[in-house]
């Protein structure tokens, strides 16, 4: 039997984030950043077992030709998954993101209640704790970077993100871009949220990176239903030197996974 994730069971669940590691460059899609299994688990005969197959198969197949959908499992309607892919990238980078992602449930969630794997270009997750169409601004993960910066690069950085705010709720994939000089961002939510709820999400994630990040010529920041990153230079990533310039800073709050589960963090070696 498997048990339901609930706001009343959060001590039961346990979630593993694993932190984005420096230099990875943005056009390395299916490059991990974080994921969660529940500690709940079911067993392989199950009703259940049927219904992550099914929601995670449609996932797979839905990919190609959508940058998001959602799916609720015809044996059991406990159960659910969605994905989102960014929303500017082609259908092909899509498919081979996602694919990663469910590989990546397969191999780190096997047979937990719920899951949830963000990689660069995607992001895939399924449960039974009623997670669809409800906002989530609980900061996952943030990392900010590159080699320190000066005041004109923070003015263009809070520039650039504030033009995420700004822009008008996109149609078809809430993914939105700015930039202001050298600085560019981007921001992408996930399609289960509407369109002011997108832009709460952006708000709150521009905030994020520009109260933790100081200096930092690149950033990023991983809500519970959307993201933000920005980052000088047109590289779109970390400087692969910003380890030894000493100025990488990791910084995840451990509050809340998704608003009702609990999790604890790994950073991996730099």
């Amino acid at each position: 039997m498997a048990t339901r994730v609930t706001a009343a069971t959060v001590l039961p669940v346990l979630w593993l984030l694993i932190l984005l590691r420096t230099g990875i460059c943005a056009d390395d899609y299916s490059a991990f950043v974080y994921a969660g299994c529940s500690q709940g688990r079911y067993s392989a005969d199950s009703q259940y077992a049927s219904g992550v197959d099914s929601v995670l198969t449609s996932v797979a197949n839905s990919a190609p030709y959508a940058p998001y959908d959602n799916f609720t499992a015809p044996s059991d309607s406990s159960v659910v998954g969605l994905y989102q892919c960014r929303s500017d990238l082609p259908a092909s980078v899509c498919s081979g993101c996602v694919r990663s992602a469910i590989s990546r449930l397969s191999s780190l969630c096997a047979w937990a209640v719920g899951g949830a794997v963000q990689l660069r270009a995607c992001f895939v997750r399924y449960g039974n704790d009623s997670f669809l169409g409800k906002q989530d601004t609980a900061v996952l993960f943030k990392k900010c970077g590159g080699t320190p910066g000066d005041a004109g690069g923070v003015s263009m950085r809070d520039s650039a993100l504030g033009a995420l705010v700004a822009a008008a709720a996109p149609a078809g994939g809430g993914y939105r871009a700015g930039g202001s000089g050298a600085v560019q961002a981007m921001s992408q939510c996930v399609g289960d949220l509407g369109a002011k709820s997108c832009s709460d999400c952006v708000s709150a994630a521009a905030a994020q990176l520009k109260a933790g990040c100081g200096y930092a010529t690149a950033g990023e920041v991983y809500l519970g239903k959307c993201y933000a990153r920005f980052w000088a230079n047109g590289n779109g990533g970390f400087s692969s030197s910003a380890g030894r310039h000493g100025f990488d800073l990791v910084h995840v709050v451990a509050a809340g996974f998704f608003a009702s589960l609990a999790y604890v963090s790994l950073s991996l070696a730099i």
